[in-house]
């Protein structure tokens, strides 16, 4: 870490923590502390020719010089933005001239396509990558400070995706089709109802082993998720003990019994771990892609709207609200970090909520009772024609 101070203004610049980056981060020290002491001698150094630096190579530096810092989770998720949205949108460019307008034309043109999450990443790439340049002193300024705010709503906002859950009828004819499907293995359609029926993330579900699954108390314990061949932490890194029903706690002990033949049939002990492994995958469980196109296929044959694998987390979440669960029961049983949005996203599939005995709540006794206000004034409390509640008052004095 570099510290830089002037005019009462400090700046701290990161440059790693292997041998390498010290040495690097010693040599940038000294030409940074050669040059102010030449600036306050007067001297002004010579114009070299300017050298110009494409945003492609100058991002794939900036990729390989930072890896170090990251996961390789991260790394990856860098590298697929670059590919597949920056370099495409800013061909043969230098990076020197790229300007604040055109990222923010830019980023707005990927919202028409693509979610407020994926912009907030291209930003951040972005930024990481200006940053850098930045400090090497190849741009003037991060043109990526603020941006956000001109293009998405507030953040709080940014990504509650409206929910479009199954309701009873449409869930039970959904997992029937499935089940009735030559084409949708068991594992397959047991992936489909442990999102209905236990609210898990598809990553979340592609992970589960065997191990986590407690079949006396009927819970399964989230720890990890399952994208693109690798294995992580669940959403925000929260873990969660979540309670299952016992018809999906009996499937998934028969399912464990039934891999468990298998694995004794293939000479291979009879030890089970991970529950979805797709035979085409060698080893790995079923990619995403894979059961996003299960779910869309399933439902075109149930000749029901096509949703995607989460909105099987959404009809999880909506039955239970609507079946008067608490909202405090479903936010632990989804893993939410705050009751406030498990009912912003929740809240507005639930409107009849409350209406039951909706009359009842302003009636009052058959035997009214006299009480003394402050004031000094009898207040009787009666009950006319509708019931409701009205106040008579008596001056005593």
């Amino acid at each position: 870490m570099i510290y830089l101070e002037r005019n009462n203004q400090r700046k701290n610049i990161s440059v790693g923590d292997s041998k390498d980056d010290l040495d690097k981060a010693i040599q940038m020290a000294e030409g940074i502390s050669a040059k102010f002491q030449d600036m306050e001698r007067g001297i002004i150094p010579d114009e070299a020719p300017a050298v110009k630096t494409s945003l492609k190579d100058y991002s794939m530096s900036w990729l390989e010089n930072n890896a170090g810092r990251w996961s390789e989770k991260t790394i990856n998720r860098y590298e697929s933005n670059l590919r597949l949205h920056i370099l495409p949108g800013f061909p043969n460019t230098i990076l020197e001239d790229i300007t604040r307008t055109d990222i923010k034309r830019f980023l707005q043109g990927v919202l028409k396509k693509r979610s407020p999450a994926t912009v907030e990443l291209i930003k951040d790439v972005f930024s990481g990558i200006f940053e850098e340049a930045l400090e090497e002193g190849l741009v003037a300024s991060n043109p990526t400070k603020g941006i956000l705010k001109r293009i998405l709503p507030p953040k709080n906002m940014r990504n509650v995706n409206a929910a479009e859950p199954f309701n009873r009828d449409e869930l039970d004819l959904f997992i029937r089709t499935a089940e009735n499907m030559l084409s949708v293995s068991w594992p397959e359609t047991l992936i489909l109802k442990v999102m209905a029926y236990a609210g898990f993330r598809l990553g979340e579900t592609l992970a589960m082993k065997a191990e986590y699954l407690d079949l006396n108390s009927g819970t399964y314990y989230v720890s990890e998720s399952f994208k693109q061949r690798q294995f992580g932490l669940p959403k925000k890194g929260k873990k969660r003990l979540v309670d299952l029903p016992s018809f999906l706690v009996d499937e998934l002990q028969d399912y464990i019994r039934h891999l468990r033949k298998e694995s004794m049939r293939a000479g291979q002990g009879g030890e089970v771990s991970l529950l979805f492994i797709d035979p085409a995958e060698n080893g790995y469980p079923y990619s995403q892609r894979k059961i996003q196109s299960l779910v869309k296929k399933v439902c075109r044959a149930a000749g029901l709207r096509l949703r995607h694998p989460h909105d099987l987390r959404h009809t999880y979440a909506t039955i239970l609200l609507m079946s008067h669960r608490s909202p405090a029961y479903v936010q632990k049983q989804l893993g939410h970090y705050s009751i406030q949005m498990t009912v912003d996203i929740y809240g507005h599939w639930f409107p009849g909520e409350g209406r039951d005995n909706l009359d009842e709540a302003f009636l009052v006794k058959e035997n009214p009772k006299e009480v003394e206000s402050p004031s000094g004034l009898k207040r009787t409390q009666n009950a006319h024609n509708l019931k409701m509640r009205s106040y008579v008052f008596e001056d005593i004095t």
